[in-house]
């Protein structure tokens, strides 16, 4: 039983309200998020269908990374109010470490932890790189996840 706070539910309703059209639909939804089961109630195929997943593109010197964000990922992410720029800014900080570090990106798994900007709230984005080629004009494909989760078998950063 997991019960989501007031300002979580009112986040979600927000986005939600410029969704659903149906009124009736809309109550429904807001009595299922202030039960007792609101976080389960989250994570159902009908509620994720409002959050569509989203593909950002950055350009980092000649490389350019594909950043996709799933649908559950975003709905955590209009739940806490973290926004897409955000999400970006710790991304291309992650990649100024590894320049800077001389560290090689490889397919695999990264937890990385950090805040955006000075004064933001620090964030958890967990990645699955997905695809890595120099060849040119193909793009690097990363998935983005918030939070912790699963970080078994990642290569844990810590950004400053």
């Amino acid at each position: 039983m997991a019960l989501l706070r007031d300002d979580e539910i009112r986040r979600l309703l927000k986005f939600l309200g410029s969704q659903i059209q149906d009124s009736e639909k809309f109550v429904a939804i807001e009595d299922e998020m202030r039960g007792d089961f609101g976080a389960e109630f989250l994570r159902e195929p009908d509620i994720l269908a409002f959050f569509p997943a989203e593909i950002i593109e950055l350009a980092d010197n000649e490389v350019i990374w594909k950043l996709k964000v799933i649908s559950y990922t975003r709905l955590r992410m209009i739940q806490r109010g973290i926004k897409l720029e955000a999400v970006e800014k710790l991304f291309e900080k992650f990649l100024q470490h590894c320049a800077e570090n001389n560290l090689i990106i490889n397919v695999g798994a990264y937890t990385i932890f950090g805040k955006p900007a000075l004064r933001a709230s620090s964030i958890t984005l967990r990645i699955d790189v997905d695809e890595v080629s120099d060849f040119s004009g193909k793009a690097h494909t990363v998935t983005i996840f918030i939070g912790r989760g699963d970080s078994f078998e990642t290569e844990e950063i810590l950004l400053s």
